[in-house]
């Protein structure tokens, strides 16, 4: 009973009916009282069986994070909000905690990554129909005037009652697709595809099915590729790179993925896939960024321990970090910082060790493998997005903690290595942190 409220609640988190269809219905709040069934049974559950997919170390982690945001906030020269940011936070890390409940063995855990990749799937779907249609457009299409439009005389624009974004040739707007939720950003629609794809692999590839790997894997991937270029989101562009490059070198060599990535970009140019907007960092909105780098490194040095407050960016800039990582260290300082950074590492960690003591092609084998593929390709576009605190990150966190729990109670407890048990993460926390804040200071200054 738990695991199909919860089952539900991801499905639903991920594809918002109600918002999308009948939002005269949002005024029951029908998600808020699926979470809390979902919360009191998990728990409950979870408390009969005395089992998490999560070790408590991961709450401890998760628990300083949101500690430390409220901190931040309430020493930061606005804490008038601090319970507002803590209940902020409340969402990707309730999620967090609510996921790590229910991923106790393999199957559920691939039935929950099935259940996203059915959601998102939905979420091209309509995505895409609106694009072509102009059907529900206001919702899962962006409008952006084009900056070479920017100053012109908004008299002279096309009706916007009657332009279609697949048939718009006037050259006034930027159509981005997106969805509805924490979704609502062509760039979190375009990450979360990008975290997608692997699981979509992992749920329906089978080896000499050619009919089967056609219809359940490469349309589907297809569609999800043509959601992505839609959104016009380089930094998912290059996410996806990401994965084209660590997930499939192995099957196809170097040579062939280095060549699957140059027709990928011939294609983005071609295609104007990026909607115009160049990858170069003397491109305005890439100089805005770099600008904006250099604020977070300042906030990072005025607030080195609490930072400048939890959503407290924007009071410096008018622009938002645009990178997870300064975004992150900027406002919560190094202390948020390292418990941030730990659990990425922890988590990441966990991945490659459950992969190195088990059996290559073990049922726990492939689905670390497929997670770690999906985490490599979000936390490349969070390098160019702030997307520090989001529901989606957190989800993944939990989603590949379960897949280290599922390999530990897939061996017999006296066969279970102690190296899967114990992970020495603070260390490469504490070099990961100086490497990325280096990295940044580096970038900004050869800029």
């Amino acid at each position: 009973m738990s695991f199909k409220l919860f089952q539900a609640y991801i499905l639903l988190t991920f594809f918002r009916p109600v918002e999308l269809f009948m939002p005269e219905l949002g005024e029951l709040r029908p998600m808020l009282w699926l979470w809390l069934l979902a919360v009191i049974t998990s728990v409950v559950a979870a408390a009969a069986k005395k089992e998490a997919g999560a070790r408590p170390i991961h709450f401890k982690l998760i628990f300083g994070l949101w500690v430390l945001i409220g901190v931040s906030k309430l020493l930061s020269p606005w804490p008038g909000g601090t319970m507002d940011a803590i209940s902020d936070f409340s969402t990707s890390s309730m999620l967090f905690l609510l996921a790590v409940l229910n991923l106790t063995t393999l199957e559920r855990l691939k039935s929950t990554m099935n259940a996203v990749v059915l959601a998102m799937l939905l979420n091209c779907v309509f995505g895409i129909q609106a694009y072509h249609t102009g059907e529900n457009m206001d919702k899962l299409v962006l409008r952006q005037t084009a900056p070479a439009h920017d100053n012109d005389d908004p008299s002279t624009m096309p009706d916007l009652k009657t332009v279609i974004p697949a048939r718009d040739d006037s050259g006034w707007f930027l159509w981005r697709l997106k969805s509805v939720g924490f979704l609502a950003d062509p760039n979190d629609f375009a990450q979360v595809l990008v975290m997608t794809l692997p699981m979509l692999w992992g749920a329906g590839w089978r080896p000499d099915q050619r009919l089967n790997n056609l219809v359940r894997v490469i349309a589907p991937g297809a569609l999800m590729i043509y959601a992505i270029f839609l959104t016009q989101s380089r930094g998912a562009l290059l996410g996806l790179a990401s994965l084209l490059f660590f997930g499939v070198r192995k099957a196809l060599g170097t040579t062939k993925t280095m060549l699957l990535l140059g027709s990928m970009v011939a294609v983005q140019l071609v295609g104007n896939m990026s909607g115009g907007r160049e990858f170069s960092g003397k491109e305005k909105s890439a100089e805005e960024r770099i600008e904006s780098w250099v604020i977070g490194l300042d906030l990072l040095k005025r607030n080195p321990i609490f930072g400048a407050g939890y959503g407290n960016y924007l009071e410096y800039n008018y622009l938002t970090a645009h990178n997870s990582f300064v975004l992150c260290f900027a406002e919560l300082g190094l202390l948020g910082y390292f418990v941030w950074m730990g659990l990425i590492v922890l988590t990441y960690k966990s991945l490659n060790r459950t992969l190195e003591q088990l059996p290559e092609g073990s049922p726990a084998w492939q689905t670390a493998s497929l997670l770690r593929s999906s985490m490599v390709g979000y936390l490349t576009c969070a390098w160019f997005l702030s997307r520090t605190y989001g529901p989606a990150l957190f989800f993944l966190l939990a989603l590949c903690i379960g897949a280290w729990h599922c390999a530990v109670r897939s061996m017999p407890t006296h066969q279970v290595p102690a190296p899967l048990l114990s992970i020495d993460w603070r260390r490469d926390t504490l070099r990961l942190m100086g490497l990325t804040i280096f990295g940044v200071m580096l970038f900004v200054r050869s800029h």
